[in-house]
């Protein structure tokens, strides 16, 4: 028993530590190609030394972040997506059999991580006994999104009492979760565009900023290249920051706050 619980242990150890390896590799690599590309930047600008520094330091931290905050958009988009496509099967099943004991653990397989957790615990709570409702409480004060929040309040009082005439109050919440999917998934959509048109835009305003710079050293004024090169610093951290806060922006969580109404 004890060699069967240490060998257990000692998978999810490796998982684990597979896992953080390829995580900090691709973060390592992320970090590592904007440095190049925020390096060429300040050589074609011509960059004093110090300033090549500042902005390899910037683009440290913005490869990093740009990497952890996508790495967090991703895991938000896999769990929305796994979410709707959970309860739309667990809705499935329960107008044709209403009870939630055997839709959840029909539809178990779908979820993982965070819902997976969640929908085990409820599953385990009916198995001890725990009445419904207070089950159901417990499962909502993690999804506690009002679409969700009335699918469940639907399926605990049609087990409870029951009626002859849920199946028109299902179908309204299936139009709902297909309406909330859909909107939810085009506003990120349009949020992703709205980044990468950012994003191009400042490499314009770099493209820019570089004929601009070339066009003044043809000039001959040396005597304001001082004041151009910090100009330059100045402009190229804007860009860094600017990509930073939209990459923020980015990476909030798909399901709003203000729509969780059945916060307990």
């Amino acid at each position: 028993m004890r060699s069967l619980v240490l060998q257990t242990y000692l998978q999810r150890a490796f998982i684990m530590i597979t896992k953080t390896i390829k995580t900090l590799a691709k973060h390592g690599l992320t970090i590592g190609i904007s440095m190049v590309i925020f390096t060429l930047l300040s050589l074609m600008l011509r960059l004093s030394p110090m300033n090549q520094v500042i902005v390899m330091i910037g683009a440290g931290l913005l490869g990093g972040w740009f990497s952890i905050t996508e790495a967090r958009y991703q895991d938000q988009k896999t769990e929305f997506y796994m979410m709707i496509d959970f309860f739309q099967q667990v809705l499935a099943l329960f107008k044709h059999h209403p009870k939630i004991y055997f839709s959840f653990i029909e539809s178990q397989n779908l979820t993982s991580g965070r819902l997976g957790e969640s929908v085990s615990q409820w599953i385990q709570d009916l198995e001890k006994g725990k009445e419904l409702p207070q089950s159901a409480s417990v499962f909502l004060k993690s999804y506690p999104h009002f679409v969700i929040g009335n699918l469940i309040h639907l399926m605990v009082a049609v087990e409870l009492f029951g009626t002859h005439d849920y199946g028109l109050s299902l179908d309204i919440i299936q139009d709902d979760i297909e309406e909330w999917a859909e909107d939810t998934i085009l506003y990120k959509q349009m949020e992703k565009q709205q980044r990468n048109r950012i994003v191009l835009l400042s490499l314009f305003a770099l493209i820019i900023a570089y004929f601009s710079q070339s066009m003044l050293m043809k000039t001959g004024l040396n005597a304001q290249m001082g004041l151009t090169n910090m100009a330059l610093l100045i402009f190229v951290l804007m860009i860094q920051i600017t990509i930073a806060l939209v990459q923020h922006l980015l990476s909030q969580r798909w399901i709003e706050t203000s729509e969780e109404i059945w916060k307990l």
